[in-house]
């Protein structure tokens, strides 16, 4: 268990990802506060550092740490995935993070329970409409509905090309016509898996 990563604890670990690189970080749950949250992100993109990345349960990150991690999303060239569960995607924290994703180079990103029903989820699949990397969108627990929700849904569907996995598990789109609609609008392969 991580103790809370403040601003100079994140300074001290500027040797080790400047000497190696990782296949994964994992920051999950790492009481992130705002400056450590903003300079670490800041030096896993300088010294690119890894491919796979999780800062999932961390919600005190502040706009500087989101602006960080937008910066990274979008600038990147290793990172491959990126793991931000449990963290509520509102207001900031999702208008950064959907302006990232225009251009980023992800393939992989899980925003398990999320709380992206509603307008944050419109705000993600506006950007998520023309991204041309992803090809992994998991969005488990996230009381999707099966009205506006999977309305939203189908226009990615739509308009994505590349996306190839789409897992909703955990939601409450429990109209078969509704996922029906949603299947039919990819075709493509897009996992409506329930656990």
């Amino acid at each position: 268990r991580f103790r809370r990563l403040d601003h100079r604890s994140c300074e001290a670990l500027e040797v080790v990802l400047k000497s190696l690189h990782f296949d994964f970080i994992n920051l999950q749950a790492a009481q992130l506060e705002e400056n450590g949250a903003s300079s670490l992100l800041d030096m896993i993109l300088y010294y690119e550092s890894t491919t796979h990345l999780d800062v999932s349960d961390n919600s005190s990150m502040g706009t500087s740490g989101w602006r960080a991690l937008a910066h990274l999303i979008k600038q990147s060239v290793r990172l491959s995935r990126l793991d931000l569960c449990n963290v509520p995607l509102v207001d900031y924290p999702v208008q950064a993070l959907a302006k990232a994703l225009l251009t980023s180079r992800l393939a992989v990103l899980h925003l398990d329970n999320a709380q992206l029903s509603g307008v944050p989820l419109y705000t993600l699949v506006g950007a998520l409409k023309t991204n041309r990397a992803l090809r992994e969108l998991h969005l488990t627990s996230n009381v999707l509905n099966s009205y506006q929700d999977a309305l939203q849904l189908g226009e990615l569907l739509r308009y994505n090309t590349t996306l190839q996995t789409l897992e909703l598990s955990s939601n409450t789109l429990a109209d078969a016509g509704k996922k029906q609609s949603l299947c039919d609008s990819y075709s493509g392969h897009i996992c409506l898996s329930r656990k």
